[in-house]
């Protein structure tokens, strides 16, 4: 029987190109993950005197390229590394506030878009190796994919799963094939965000600190939503450039628009407490107005005494944008909320937020 085994282990590049396959941190995946390479070859069109109509006699590489869509359970720290669950994250929004709780000493790692990620001040030069180790025939080999970005992010969850969180990633090139990384360390299995660590609140949370570098968020004064499913996607717009710069791999990133999108199917009810499907969707009908939402999970598991290791995401201005009531013979009826981000500016400086606690000092 053939050999089937991949694991991957992601590392951060101090220079964008030059691979790290030293100091890494291994993530489990839920699909195979294997980058797609992409080449632009050519066939040479020149008259050099030969008869044309016979066919081209030589194809040329011109540049080279790689793309990937990695699906992986979230857990809030890597195996080995343990702060490259956050380094993915913080190459995605470009910046990250990293700090110890005092009180606890758990450290928080808060993360949000920044106009320019690849200032001195968010990641510089700094990109992510995928290193995918990946079985050919029977021996174990590392496949470094260097020049990383994370073009997008998705956390799905579903009652009676694990947070689901896909990454769409480029970059620049498959670099040479080494031995594969021994060693492998998976994280612990109870520090996986489920769906029984979850809750969903609306309204008035309390965020702690100075924004937009928040230290913690409270909900004494929030609704609790107990949906069915959630979904978030975001996007940063990122674009690799292929230019005149003595490289056939593309060598600059540019910019668009940040996006958050927020979906939850829950149930089709006014209650006379707690929040009403019904009245969310008639303010939906009403006006183009919005709310607010804050996703926490809880792992119960202690990143310091009193603390524990946790994902905050902080959807400040969400603005409602549909959903129908699913009626049917056989079951109550159910609603799938839609939202779109807008750019908070008045209060938190971002459209999303994301506050990442564990027990790495850095990510």
């Amino acid at each position: 029987m053939a050999e089937n085994k991949i694991y991957l282990a992601i590392g951060e590049e101090a220079v964008r190109g030059a691979k790290e396959s030293a100091a890494v941190g291994f993530i489990p995946l839920l699909n195979p993950g294997i980058p797609k390479m992409e080449f632009d070859d050519k066939r040479r069109k020149e008259f050099r005197g030969e008869d044309s109509l016979k066919g081209d006699t030589t194809a040329l590489r011109f540049s080279q390229k790689w793309s990937a869509s990695v699906e992986m359970p979230f857990f809030t720290e890597a195996g080995s590394v343990k702060g490259s669950v956050g380094t993915v994250l913080k190459h995605f929004f470009g910046h990250a506030t990293s700090a110890q709780e005092a009180l606890t000493g758990q450290y928080r790692h808060m993360m949000y878009p920044v106009a320019d990620p690849f200032a001195a001040s968010a990641i510089g030069t700094k990109a992510l190796t995928l290193n995918l180790n990946i079985n050919e025939g029977s021996v174990m080999k590392n496949w470094p994919f260097v020049g990383g970005r994370v073009k997008s992010i998705a956390f799905a969850q579903e009652a009676g799963n694990s947070l689901k969180v896909s990454a769409e990633l480029f970059g620049q090139k498959k670099d040479v094939v080494t031995a594969s990384i021994a060693g492998a360390v998976f994280p612990a299995e109870n520090l996986r965000c489920d769906y029984n660590n979850l809750k969903v609140y609306t309204g008035a949370l309390t965020r702690v600190g100075a924004g937009p570098d928040y230290t913690d968020f409270t909900f004494a004064g929030a609704v609790q939503i107990k949906p069915d499913k959630i979904s978030v996607k975001i996007e940063n717009g990122m674009e690799d450039l292929l230019r005149l710069s003595g490289l056939d791999y593309p060598d600059k990133t540019r910019m668009g628009q940040f996006k958050v999108s927020f979906e939850m199917t829950v149930d089709w009810e006014d209650p006379a407490s707690g929040f009403s499907s019904i009245a969310e969707f008639n303010s939906w009908t009403a006006s183009n107005g919005s709310t607010n939402f804050c996703l926490y999970w809880d792992t119960g598991t202690q990143a310091g005494t009193g603390g524990n290791h946790g994902l905050y995401i902080d959807l400040p201005v969400m603005q409602r944008s549909g959903g129908n009531p699913d009626y049917s013979l056989n079951k109550d009826p159910m609603i799938t909320l839609k939202y779109e981000g807008l750019y908070d500016s008045a209060v938190t400086k971002y459209m999303m937020g994301v506050l990442l606690k564990n027990t790495a000092a850095t990510v």
